[in-house]
């Protein structure tokens, strides 16, 4: 249709070109252009100023995660481009390239440990439960679990490697999670989960209130929303690292309920009796409220459209 409107636009103004002899053909072409880029080929504009419809806390999460949530993404487009049979200067690029994870490896159909970089590792290697697959997922997908036990946690994430429905092994990324907070701005602002437990708790401790199988509920239909009562009122966000569900946790703090409370009208303000003879009245001065400078929704967004993207059984 487009291009029909085009061809008429075009016609008339080659018509037009015709009955005006003082008017060149150039100009005419000028003048199609302006009209097609005005009426029907619009430039798209972006307002990077617009917050949206955002809390104080949603804002900080987005800016808290943001450097890490760009870490993972890229690792995992690396580990879904990686060649089924992986070179010793693929590991070494690896974790150049990535310097916060804590090394790859090459795992057989059997559980066995081909070769690993770097060969030493102080925890446990265990690439075991990558090698179970996953029913909600196609078979060639990337997977991921969380190693728990005597250490912190480690996250193992998986591209398993098929000739036709054989599992030949599977290319192993796999890090620390703490030293994945330290990519954040403010690593103590927020915590990391998954239903297997917490993380990264940053300044919160143990008080993220549910346990793993209610994550296992919420996760099930919600990707984002909030728990806890109280000052103990948590927002939270999901990511996917394959089929592990990595959840961002960051308190939705009194201030941030007040913030929210002083944009609606404020009710009128209570007669106050006239103070007692001799008694020397109080003046209290109230500085209004300055805006925060800077700050911006689009951390949040850009998290929130890679979480949707990497929805497990919804990947290319």
């Amino acid at each position: 249709m487009r291009y029909i409107l085009l061809l008429f636009l075009v016609c008339g103004c080659l018509a037009a070109s015709a009955c005006q002899s003082h008017q060149t053909l150039k100009d005419s072409w000028k003048f199609t252009k302006r009209q097609y880029t005005h009426y029907l080929n619009t430039p798209a504009t972006v307002d990077l100023s617009d917050t949206g419809n955002r809390t104080d806390y949603e804002i900080a999460l987005g800016e808290a995660v943001l450097n890490i949530d760009n870490e993972l993404s890229r690792l995992i487009r690396a580990m879904e481009n990686t060649d089924h049979n992986p070179s010793p200067e693929w590991a070494l690029s690896m974790v150049q390239r990535f310097p916060w994870i804590s090394g790859v490896a090459l795992v057989g159909s059997d559980g066995v440990v081909n070769s690993r970089y770097p060969e030493y590792f102080a925890k446990v290697f265990d690439a075991s439960p990558l090698l179970e697959v996953d029913p909600k997922q196609r078979p060639g997908m990337l997977r991921a679990y969380v190693q728990t036990g005597d250490s912190s946690p480690e996250i193992y994430l998986g591209n398993p490697v098929y000739f036709g429905e054989d599992l030949l092994g599977i290319i192993v990324a796999h890090f620390d999670p703490a030293t994945l907070a330290t990519l954040s701005p403010n690593p103590d602002s927020f915590a990391m989960l998954t239903p297997a437990g917490i993380l990264w708790q940053g300044r919160f401790g143990g008080g993220i209130g549910a346990g793993t199988d209610e994550w296992k509920n919420i996760l099930e239909n919600k990707s984002s929303g909030t728990v806890g009562s109280g000052d103990s009122t948590f927002f939270w966000l999901t990511r996917y690292i394959g089929n592990l569900p990595l959840v961002y946790v960051i308190p939705v703090t009194s201030a941030s309920r007040k913030d929210s409370a002083a944009a609606e009208p404020a009710a009128p303000p209570a007669e106050q009796a006239p103070a007692a003879e001799g008694e020397k009245e109080e003046t209290r001065i109230i500085a209004p409220a300055q805006p925060a400078s800077g700050r911006s929704a689009n951390g949040l967004e850009a998290v929130e459209r890679q979480a949707v993207t990497d929805v497990p059984g919804e990947q290319p």
